[in-house]
């Protein structure tokens, strides 16, 4: 099968269960997979009957799996009122359906084997994303069962570079940080580009003013900020809480920029939390270039959705006097629960400083 590469903190993960106070179980469309459809069927228990009986057919002209049909509060009808499945407790976990035993990890595969993680949608994987590390740390178990393409090698050992930007030797100001990233992808998209198209020209994204672009003033600025709050809003949204929460921040654009060095420097002792977030946002999306070569994307997603959640960190800042921890595992999750889990929202954000 190959090699398995995890984020060290992987090993760690645990699901909390009923402990969890934003179940995955409820407000989530939880598909069925055919194999664990076909042997719930085959059982023939009261319980299977119950379990067949709460399930919607998939519709292929429609495009939908098989799924749970959710109850009137949203709510997967075998969540029990202590918040615990019923499924797991009948049948064991081997007979989940597969969503319900892989969420929140993901994976990613490649030519010689494949990348596990855990997202951060989730409470209890956002609080070990969020936990200080030095440099990224890996844990691989098997070896490569096939050589990757100059794509794939290519896009590895780019990806190593932004690592080293996001958690460099000498430290630099988070500011700083994010221009260096901004101007490290568009060189390396020029590189993938010699590598797809080589051809003598001009560098598409080269920039030959004697001062380089710097993408955080472009990005922290009133206009920026208006216009991809009402972006936000503009999107498919799953919680009600998110767009009030939108709604909120875009109103107090002006005053949160006028606050931000206050915000950074009462925060100082864990701003390294934005670069933990970093280095999440760019080992689960950086590779997916592979699918459209489109790498100066993957990083901006990274860099837009970072900074987002310091915005929404400030405004809490300045909301309640204070940031906890809790809270920006929070605003972590509300984040990536409204973005990374709908495709569409993932390409908005992507494309939304590219787009002309």
């Amino acid at each position: 099968m190959g090699y398995i590469r995890r984020p060290s903190y992987y090993k760690d993960f645990r699901c909390i269960a009923s402990d969890c106070t934003e179940n995955c179980c409820i407000g989530w469309e939880i598909d069925v997979d055919e194999d664990t459809l076909a042997y719930y069927k085959s059982i023939g228990s009261d319980f299977s009957r119950r379990l067949c009986a709460a399930i919607a057919p998939a519709d292929e002209q429609a495009g939908e799996n098989a799924h749970f049909i959710l109850d009137e509060r949203e709510r997967c009808p075998f969540l029990n009122d202590k918040n615990l499945c019923e499924v797991y407790l009948n049948l064991g976990e081997e007979h989940m359906a597969q969503i319900c035993t892989d969420h929140p990890r993901y994976y990613e595969w490649f030519a010689g084997g494949r990348e596990d993680g855990v997202g951060l949608c989730c409470e209890a994987a956002a609080e070990l994303i969020l936990r200080r590390r030095d440099r990224p740390e890996w844990d691989v178990t098997g070896e490569a069962d096939e050589e990757p393409d100059e794509f794939e090698q290519a896009l590895f050992a780019m990806r190593d570079r932004l690592f080293a930007i996001i958690k460099p030797e000498t430290p630099v100001s988070f500011d700083e940080k994010l221009d260096r990233l901004y101007l490290a992808c568009c060189e390396m998209q020029n590189e993938y580009d010699d590598l797809l198209f080589p051809v003598e020209g001009d560098a598409e994204y080269a920039d030959e003013e004697d001062e380089p672009f710097r993408w955080s003033a472009m990005f922290w600025s009133e206009a920026c900020l208006k216009a991809l709050t009402e972006r936000l809003m503009s999107l498919e949204i799953n919680k009600d809480d998110w767009r009030g929460l939108l709604a909120d921040v875009h109103a107090r654009i002006p005053e949160l920029l006028a606050r931000r060095a206050d915000f950074l420097a009462a925060y100082a002792d864990r701003l390294y939390e934005y670069d933990e977030l970093l280095e999440y946002f760019v080992y689960r999306h950086f590779m997916k270039a592979l699918g459209d070569d489109v790498l100066i994307e993957k990083v901006q997603f990274a860099l837009i959705c970072t900074c987002f959640i310091q915005l929404l960190g400030i405004y809490r800042w300045l909301t309640d006097g204070r940031l906890t921890h809790w809270e920006q595992i929070c605003l972590c999750k509300a984040c990536s629960r409204e973005i990374e889990y709908n495709e569409d929202n993932v390409e908005a954000v992507s494309r939304f400083l590219t787009m002309d």
